[in-house]
């Protein structure tokens, strides 16, 4: 019952407290694009700190690479996850249902996010030209490779098209390890629950270490990084 309540306090405040936020940072991007990521960190942490997470951060994020950045899915928070680690101007690839709410719409595409419906291939196949043009407009991209949250905790399937996206600008590729999202609020409820969610940040892997394996082999090399860096498998392993 008590975290009922608490869940219902929460997301009473969380709700206009983003709304508000976003409204805020819209406003921004039509200043001065640069506003919004120097001022994301400060919105996500109070954000967090609303719903109860503490967000800790292990590695460093490197600067003037081109990077596509990979993540698993736990939460509905993990977009809110990223200014805590990423450095310069980020946007990235979203399922279109997301174009539903209107404040976050309009938050996205002023960060030039690039909405995609994973059912309609050829419409994914040009979300990821769009992605390339700002991929080589020095934009990083964030992309959750599995397309949807997991509901067990564990990582799912890896989709191919961030990674043809990687291949075909060549970007380096940097794996992203979140633990703890899914505890804070899992998909198949709406309860939430204090914790504390680490992320580690991988080693990038450049162009020419992935060049010859192909999308398959690099598929697989990512898939083991993020089940480490997550902490769903063992290090050693």
């Amino acid at each position: 019952m008590i975290n009922i309540i608490s869940s219902i306090i929460r997301w009473i405040v969380f709700l206009p407290v983003m709304i508000i936020g976003l409204s805020i940072m819209i406003i921004f991007s039509f200043i001065n694009l640069k506003l919004v990521f120097r001022y994301s960190k400060l919105f996500c942490w109070i954000l967090a700190t609303i719903l109860g997470a503490k967000v800790k951060v292990e590695g460093e994020f490197p600067s003037n690479e081109k990077l596509v950045v990979m993540s698993n899915h736990c939460s509905f928070f993990d977009p809110f996850i990223y200014p805590f680690f990423m450095k310069g101007m980020f946007t990235g690839i979203v399922a279109d249902y997301n174009l539903k709410y209107p404040f976050w719409k309009q938050f996205l595409l002023r960060l030039n996010a690039i909405p995609i419906n994973r059912k309609d291939r050829n419409q994914a196949l040009r979300g990821i030209e769009k992605a390339e043009k700002v991929l080589n407009k020095g934009i990083n991209i964030a992309i959750l490779p599995e397309g949807t949250r997991t509901i067990t905790g564990k990582l799912g399937k890896l989709k191919k098209g961030g990674f043809h996206l990687a291949m075909n600008t060549q970007a380096s590729i940097i794996p992203i390890g979140i633990n703890g999202a899914f505890k804070l609020k899992p998909k198949t409820t709406w309860k939430l629950t204090s914790c504390e969610i680490l992320v580690k940040i991988g080693k990038p892997i450049p162009f020419s270490i992935y060049e010859s394996l192909g999308v398959d082999g690099i598929l697989k090399i990512v898939e083991k990084e993020l089940k480490t860096l997550s902490g769903e498998i063992n290090s050693d392993i």
